[in-house]
Parts: C-alpha cells; structure tokens; sequence
C-alpha cells in the first residue's frame, strides 16, 4: 500500500540557490520525512541548508565531499531502508513539487494492475521556461498513467522492495543517466516503470535558450563540458550494456546525443571546451573507464 507514512522524500542538493526552502516549503507535509543530502557545497550554503532543515524540520546530511549524484542518491535510500520506510521519492535541488505530487504518485499506483513489479514511477511536469507540459498527458484507455522505458530522477518513487533486489545506482556515474540506467535494468530483469500523465511538478533541464532555424524553433540546453563529458560517457556504456535489450531506445538515445553535439557547435558557448569533452567522454565510454573525475 502506497501511504504519506510510507515514504521518505530525499532530495540531493550542490550549491543551491536561496529559493531552495521556499520550493520544498509543501512536501514535508505530503510524506513520512525529508532528508536533505548535500555534496559538500561549501559554508554559505551549508548554513543556508541548516537553517531551512531546521524550519521545515526535515533532516540534512552532509557529504564531506562531492560524491555525485548516484552515491547522494544511494545513501538517502539506504537511510529510507534503515528506518523502514516502503517507498522513496527523489528530488533534484531546483524541482518545485506540486502540493498533490505524492497523490497523483498513489492515483497511478492504485490505478497501474501489477503492482508486484512496479519499480518506478515517475512524474509528468511542466517546463519553467516555456510552461509547456513536458509529456502529452493522453493516456491510452483512460489510464491515468504510462508505462515508460525510463522516466527522470527527479520526481520519481522508487519501491525498495525492488531497490533491494536491483542494487544501488551506479555510483561510477557519478552525475549524469544514473536514473535512465536504473530504469534500464529494472525493465532488463522484469519489473516495470510507469510516469503519470498529470504534471506534477515544475522542473527544468539545463539551462535552455530558444533558436530558430528556417523551418522550427529548437531548444539548446547550454550544459557545462563537464556535463557533456558524463552524458556522452555513460549513455555509452548504457548502449553496450542494454541494446540488445532495449535497441529503439538505445539508438534514440545516441542519436540525441550526437544532435546535441551538433546544436552546441552552432549555437551554444565554450564549444570547443565543450566538444573536446564529449570526445573524452565518448572514449571513456567505450573503454568503460570510471576512474576520470571531473567537477
């Protein structure tokens, strides 16, 4: 049964800005608790950190270090399994949670057949910059959800039941696919991942700008070289690993990639730093070297 007292919400922050309590101000009040864990974004934001645990009275853990996404991400749940909660929802720093996101979560799950070998839920939302719906809300058969290969981080409920027989996220990822590659073999060993139709919250990818070309508008999303490099680098190692599994996606996947590439030579700055990035990345991938720490 998907309850509030079933679930821990753990959000993972790195130099937040000064609006972080203000977003998460209503969540506390949607699940069994809240953990803050923070990769060492330095004094002035830890303070900020503290005094917004202390006010919405949720907890914070401090990383000593930067350990990246999918190591902060591994150690809220294993604080969520050791006090017994069901369910973990995960959060990006710069999300704005609906104030029914944990009730649209339990009308999917209450509504989705087999719920034995759901693993994932994800959430819809809507785009900060453009306030468009980020996914069309139809559902085939008056469904209030999707079955999805992979859904994003953020958002997302994660079964530890399931967690448990999967094994952590990867935390040789460090930062970027650490949700698709979950996502991945959860589908790889049968269980299921579902996103709601209904958005849920408000959330931003990078930090798009708008361009037109002579026949449509396309948004660029400015990552950072160090970005690219762990996009390029695991969505490499993600595609040895699954495509004979999951061919259609893996091959979409490569193919955003490399028009990724090709948008930021145009449009986006830094693109040589950004360019000789992505080729380390792609190296890296292909001989599945983890040890390259960057950021």
């Amino acid at each position: 049964m998907l309850e509030k007292k079933s679930i821990l919400a753990v959000v993972v922050t790195y130099h937040p800005d000064s609006f972080f309590a203000e977003r998460f101000e209503g969540l506390a009040k949607q699940v069994g608790g809240v953990v803050i864990v923070d990769n060492n974004s330095g004094p002035a934001a830890v303070f900020m950190l503290r005094e917004a645990a202390a006010r919405l009275d949720v907890d914070l853990i401090l990383n000593t270090e930067n350990v990246g996404v999918a190591a902060a991400l591994n150690i809220g749940v294993r604080e969520a399994i050791t006090r017994g909660y069901d369910w973990v929802l995960l959060f990006d720093q710069d999300t704005v949670p609906g104030s029914d996101i944990v009730e649209g979560l339990r009308e999917a799950y209450d509504d989705f057949p087999r719920k034995e070998k759901l693993a994932v839920i994800g959430s819809n939302y809507i785009e900060p910059e453009t306030g468009r719906l980020r996914f069309s809300p139809l559902a085939k058969e008056g469904l209030c959800w999707k079955e999805r290969r992979v859904v994003i981080t953020s958002g997302s409920l994660l079964s530890l039941r399931i967690y448990g027989m999967l094994g952590p996220f990867r935390d040789e990822y460090f930062i970027d696919c650490v949700d698709l590659e979950y996502c991945l073999r959860a589908r790889s060993r049968g269980f299921e991942v579902i996103r709601t139709g209904k958005p849920l919250m408000v959330h931003g990818i990078g930090r798009p700008t708008r361009h037109r070309l002579p026949w449509r508008e396309i948004d660029v999303s400015n990552h950072s070289g160090v970005r690219r490099y762990y996009m390029i680098r695991n969505n490499i190692d993600m595609a040895k690993k699954y495509f004979w599994r999951e061919p259609a996606w893996i091959l979409a996947s490569l193919w955003t990639r490399f028009k990724s590439i090709v948008l930021l030579c145009v449009f986006e700055e830094d693109r040589h730093m950004k360019v000789r990035y992505a080729v380390m990345g792609l190296f890296d991938g292909l001989f599945s070297k983890f040890d390259r720490k960057l950021g």
